[in-house]
């Protein structure tokens, strides 16, 4: 205990930290309690520290994390928590997706996070078997409103999907070219096998939009190219569809190369 602080639950959680290893900080059910979202108030002590750098306490929540240096550690009086995003997706760990709505509303109504914001850390953090990513894409998913979802949102949406499921990783942005001429800049590829795959954000409602890729859809094809495109509504209804797709081509493009 800290010499001449009150005997609280805040100066408990420091205790916990400071004592839990170097990088160790506030997670999970009680970075919730921290950041002030409705449920929480009886959260015990709870930690995360980086693998292989966790000191072992009794009557203390600890997580080993590979992935902390993907959040940003900030302080919230005085105590060392990780940011909002992040803390939503460790609360996925524990919670349903309508109680982590919830805890979502109540952090964009104090403007501590929005939608992209969530599908940045649910990009950033997605690995096969991630505690909290199912969850927290369900949830995002489901509230997101159609038109809040830019071109950005998709890729990353689409991106997380990949990852999740341990596919190869694409190129993001690859620009394709036939011979000097510029065909296209794809979402994301595989270059080597020629897929290239488009994610379809609110830009696409617009018609002269839709009618602007006519037109280089069809130049990648004679190129050669297997062009997929997925929009916000089939990621929502069908994930494991955009999956299963992505994944058949790439084994039919790895059976037919040369």
């Amino acid at each position: 205990m800290i010499a001449g602080a009150p005997k609280d639950w805040t100066t408990r959680q420091l205790a916990a930290v400071l004592t839990s290893g170097p990088g160790a900080v506030t997670s999970h059910l009680a970075a919730a309690r921290l950041w002030g979202i409705p449920g929480y108030a009886k959260a015990i002590a709870e930690v995360s520290a980086p693998r292989g750098s966790l000191r072992r306490r009794r009557g203390v929540r600890q997580h080993e994390s590979t992935d902390l240096d993907r959040c940003q550690i900030v302080e919230r009086d005085g105590v060392p928590v990780t940011d909002p995003g992040r803390t939503i997706l460790d609360l996925a760990r524990y919670v349903g997706v309508k109680r982590l709505h919830r805890a979502i509303e109540d952090l964009r109504r104090r403007n501590l996070v929005t939608w992209s914001m969530l599908i940045e850390v649910l990009a950033a953090h997605a690995r096969k078997g991630r505690h909290g990513i199912v969850r927290l894409r369900t949830a995002i998913l489901l509230h997101a409103h159609r038109e809040e979802i830019t071109d950005a949102d998709m890729e990353l949406l689409v991106l997380a999907l990949v990852r999740e499921a341990g596919l190869p990783e694409p190129v993001l942005h690859h620009r394709i070219f036939d011979g000097q001429r510029f065909v296209a800049e794809v979402d994301m590829a595989y270059p080597e096998l020629k897929i290239a795959i488009e994610c379809d954000g609110s830009a696409h409602l617009d018609e002269d939009v839709r009618d602007a890729d006519l037109p280089r859809q069809n130049d990648l094809v004679l190129l050669g190219w297997t062009l997929l495109r997925f929009s916000y509504r089939r990621v929502r209804d069908n994930p494991e569809a955009v999956i299963a797709e992505i994944r058949a081509a790439i084994e039919a493009a790895r059976r037919t190369r040369p």
